[in-house]
């Protein structure tokens, strides 16, 4: 019952004006933050339906009950998911759900409607931003109508956005917002899970495309969380430069780390700090040249979604608003010290003018100078005429001289009088109509790129997760690839429909099972790295998931591997999820019962009918009885069990006597790197001429100037110890820092990291399918290392031939050994 009486509180909060619904959820300090939020906004959502069904059936006369508790009871009852409270309380409603459900039904009879959303008065569009640091409009449009929506094209007036069942539209302003139906759920859909869509409201995309930073510029996101708008300035400015997003709540930052990361953003420095106390003659600031600054607001523009706000109600919360107008004019002031600062765009989500006209109104009376007459550069999105959210943005920009020119009017848009577009690098549209000015109250204009965000309440709150708060503080409080391979071995499919537009190159194995060419290894939890909270790491895969990452490596003998992606796997609605296992029995006996047992075993932990790819590894070559496991492996593919066939580890030799009777074999996983080149002996070749692809593992390279690690603690994995020997054998500590060093000046030029490029290195050898990078499941320092990866796979990270000379002018200086492949990993 907690969960209610804390609900109605916060309404009760709400209603007074004492915050905005997100704000009060989080200072509620309520045990579990994220079904109170569904709960309150859901039931916000159907306020004005409650409270009639409330009052019509006289449920307060005779259960003494207040207005807001009852509401969120009779919310969960009729239309959430069910009461989530026993003892008295739940019988008590029992007892009056005939009653409050007859008068819900006759409601429904009297509107003429069938469900319970259609009683509500009519929403605003739902405004999908293409997040263009991840894809394309043009591949997002086709996939979507692939995915049965149907696109009308872009819109020329508002009324084109009154739209229903599946179609949409281009917004008739920003290229990259898609306009659908109120209500148009897409929580579910693969395009938002992999972040190429991001669910934001066009007022919220405005602050942004207003600011419009050039690629490579430094810019600062002073009250940044949840981070929809960093995302949005990261696309803008091709995720190039450098992108300081500050907050000072270290939980809604977290958030914003995983928004941030599912989208791919990889310019950002977040910090949980108070952008107040950043000091603007910071050495670290020099070159910011534009500041973002959307601080903390009443809200009013998202709760209301109307602007009529009373006199009385002004008067009801002056104090609060009087607070934080003097909070929001010291981050004005803030943000104007910033010695190179060229723009600022200021905005809330409000449609009060303590926050809006007059903050403005008073930063300038302290300014000597000003070029133009305050609040002719501002926007006001009005929902009545806009379709949008209740949104207030100014654009305060620098110019030198004392022939100054005149400021482009980049913000103010009216009703009555349309405003010339910013100049941008993107491509100009005609000039407004005046049937499309009077239409819109938004800004005529073509600027770069959309990224990604959360915008819009949804209907499904309670099973969201981060997501949902992720879009409520946009929308509402204003706060706070590589090249395929050679000789037809390798076949990228990037246009299926579960990685159309992932930046995750796909190859297909001999069996027809396509994977990522960068695949998730397990080896991880198999407790040589210490103890695995299954839990945590089953939630940690989600990320890898959207990242477009669907491929993962494990063993029957990694510890919970195959536990934990089953886990995954049974609670993720994802399709595609790709699996190998390895096969790695004790010596002994190999007859089918034997190896039939141990894959049934995989796929009970696993929760699957049959095995996409099994890895067989076998610890001694001298005990053919491998022979008489592979055979038996072999009936259990043709018999549909397995899909793939495959080896981990084996040598040349070998691969030539198993494929020699017959087996077909689909990979062979190997180690392969800037340090261990064993397989360009005479396995690549082999591996060319028979359609065997390699996937390798131990490309990940560390340590650039550090001193050589030898003591335990320093080499405190079995992977650290590993790598670490494999280092001495290859030529030793010196040589490999002189790797380091050029793989670094490599590095640089492309702007990823030096793990990037040395996968990358290994990804465009002959036969090589992927690289298998060991996944950080919840393990700090994920987001970058995921960064890494994706860029690693990206089809721009060529490496040219004068790269490739820099590499291997180091690596020719090496003890480079061709042996046998020996030892499990993956």
């Amino acid at each position: 019952m907690a969960l209610y009486v804390k609900a109605a509180e916060i309404l009760d909060k709400a209603e007074k004006k004492q915050g905005a619904l997100k704000t009060l959820v989080y200072d509620s300090k309520f045990e579990n933050i994220k079904p109170l939020f569904a709960l309150v906004l859901e039931t916000q959502k159907f306020s004005s339906v409650l409270e009639e069904i409330i009052v019509s059936s006289k449920l307060l006369k005779q259960t003494k009950m207040r207005m807001n508790l009852a509401k969120v009871l009779v919310f969960d009852l009729l239309i959430g998911q069910g009461l989530k409270c026993g003892g008295a309380w739940k019988t008590m409603m029992i007892k009056h759900r005939a009653r409050l459900q007859s008068v819900l039904a006759r409601m429904k009879v009297k509107q003429k409607v069938s469900k319970n959303e259609d009683l509500l008065r009519p929403a605003s569009s739902r405004y999908v931003r293409v997040n263009t640091v991840k894809t394309t409009v043009e591949d997002a449009v086709d996939y979507l109508k692939r995915d049965g929506f149907s696109y009308l094209g872009q819109a020329s007036r508002l009324e084109d956005l009154t739209l229903k069942e599946k179609y949409f539209v281009m917004d008739m302003h920003l290229p990259e917002l898609l306009v659908f139906p109120p209500n148009t759920d897409f929580h579910d859909h693969f395009l938002y899970k992999a972040g190429h869509i991001i669910l934001q409201d066009k007022a919220s995309c405005l602050p942004a495309y207003l600011l419009n930073p050039p690629a490579g510029a430094h810019i600062i996101d002073a009250c940044a969380a949840p981070g929809n708008k960093t995302s949005h300035l990261a696309a803008i400015m091709k995720n190039k430069g450098k992108l300081f997003a500050f907050d000072l709540d270290a939980k809604r930052l977290s958030t914003m780390a995983t928004l941030l990361l599912r989208s791919g953003v990889t310019c950002h420095q977040l910090a949980n700090q108070d952008f107040l106390k950043v000091d603007p003659d910071s050495p670290q600031f020099k070159d910011v040249e534009y500041v973002l600054l959307d601080p903390s607001c009443s809200g009013s523009g998202m709760v209301c979604l109307r602007d009529d706000a009373s006199s009385a109600d002004q008067e009801k919360v002056k104090a609060r608003l009087a607070a934080l107008a003097c909070f929001q004019l010291r981050c004005l002031n803030h943000g104007l010290k910033f010695p190179r600062l060229k723009r600022l765009v200021y905005s809330t989500c409000s449609i009060h003018s303590q926050e809006t006209r007059e903050s403005l109104v008073n930063l300038l009376s302290q300014w000597p100078e000003r070029g133009l007459e305050p609040l002719t550069q501002c926007l006001r999105a009005n929902p009545a005429k806009t379709r949008t959210h209740g949104f207030f943005v100014a654009l305060l920009e620098k110019h030198n001289g004392a022939g100054r020119k005149k400021q482009e009017p980049s913000v103010q848009i009216s009703a009555q009088e349309a405003t010339p577009p910013i100049p941008s690098t993107r491509r100009k549209r005609p000039a407004a109509s005046d049937e499309e000015s009077d239409a819109s109250e938004t800004e005529d204009k073509q600027t770069p790129a959309a990224d990604q965000a959360d915008g819009t309440p949804s209907r499904r709150r309670r099973e969201r997760g981060e997501e949902e708060e992720e879009e409520e503080e946009e929308s509402g409080n204003g706060g706070n690839g590589g090249n395929g391979g050679n000789s037809g071995v390798i076949e990228e499919t990037r246009w299926d429909c579960y990685s159309m537009m992932s930046p995750v190159p796909k190859v297909r194995l001999s069996g027809g099972l396509e994977i990522c060419r960068v695949l998730n290894g397990m080896w991880q939890v198999s407790g040589a790295h210490g103890a695995v909270n299954n839990p945590k790491a089953v939630e940690a895969m989600q990320a890898y998931v959207d990242a477009g990452l669907t491929t993962f490596d494990m063993a029957d003998i990694y510890g919970p591997a195959e536990d934990i992606f089953g886990q995954c796997k049974s609670g993720n609605s994802t399709p595609g999820l790709q699996s190998l296992t390895k096969y790695v029995p004790r010596p002994g006996p190999m007859d089918r019962k034997v190896v039939l047992k141990a894959l049934q075993r995989s796929m009970a932990r696993m929760h699957v009918d049959s095995l996409d790819c099994v890895q067989f590894h076998w610890w001694d070559y001298r005990d053919e009885r491998y022979l008489d496991a592979l055979g038996h492996l072999s009936d259990l593919q043709q018999e549909g069990l397995i899909r793939e066939l495959s080896l981990t580890n084996f040598d040349t030799q070998r691969l030539e006597e198993i494929t020699s009777r017959g087996i077909r074999i689909s990979s062979n996983q190997v180690q392969y790197s800037l340090i261990d080149q064993r397989p360009a002996a005479r396995m690549e070749q082999f591996c060319v001429a028979n359609n065997i692809l390699l996937l390798t593992y131990g490309t990940l390279e560390r340590y650039l100037g550090k001193t050589e690690p030898n003591s335990r603690a320093e080499l405190y994995t079995a992977s650290l110890s590993k790598y670490k020997k494999m280092i001495d054998s290859w030529g030793g500590w010196s040589l490999f820092q002189d790797l380091l060093v050029a793989l670094e000046t490599v590095a640089r030029t492309h702007d990823c990291s030096v793990a990037s490029v040395a996968t990358r290195y290994v990804l465009d050898r002959p036969a090589v399918g992927g690289v298998i990078v060991g996944c950080r499941l919840g393990v700090s320092g994920a987001g970058q290392h995921l960064s890494d990866t994706l860029r690693s796979c990206s089809p721009a990270l060529k490496l040219t031939e004068g790269d490739l000379a820099a590499i291997e002018t180091v690596t020719r200086r090496s003890r480079t050994p061709h042996g046998a492949h020996r030892g499990l990993r993956g």
